[in-house]
């Protein structure tokens, strides 16, 4: 798996990663407040793969949207203040390339 270099997070993070089959991979961490939102802008290829892109939070809690057509253009609004993960899962048993960015 090539993940991207967590080290220069900014407000906008590109990600480009293959992704292991039956794989769940975390990305960027970073503190939110309750009422903030994070926008995740994602494509992947093959387009008919299942993937799980969202949030993971202070208590380990996955909040994620189920995607199968390729591409994902989601907000999620913070409902507790806290740090929270970006993770994204590959469901299907195939690698999974993916790129986009992580908007907060």
């Amino acid at each position: 798996s090539h993940m991207f270099d967590p080290c220069c997070l900014s407000t906008a993070t590109s990600t480009g990663a293959y992704l292991t089959p039956s794989t769940t991979t975390p990305f960027a961490s970073f503190s939110m407040m309750s009422g903030e939102t994070v926008t995740i802008k994602a494509s992947y290829a093959p387009f008919d793969a299942s993937v799980d892109f969202g949030l993971v939070d202070s208590d380990g809690v996955f909040h994620y949207f189920n995607i199968t057509n390729g591409s994902i253009d989601k907000t999620m609004r913070i409902s507790k203040s806290g740090k929270y993960t970006l993770q994204i899962k590959n469901n299907s048993d195939s690698e999974v390339k993916v790129s986009g960015f992580v908007n907060y």
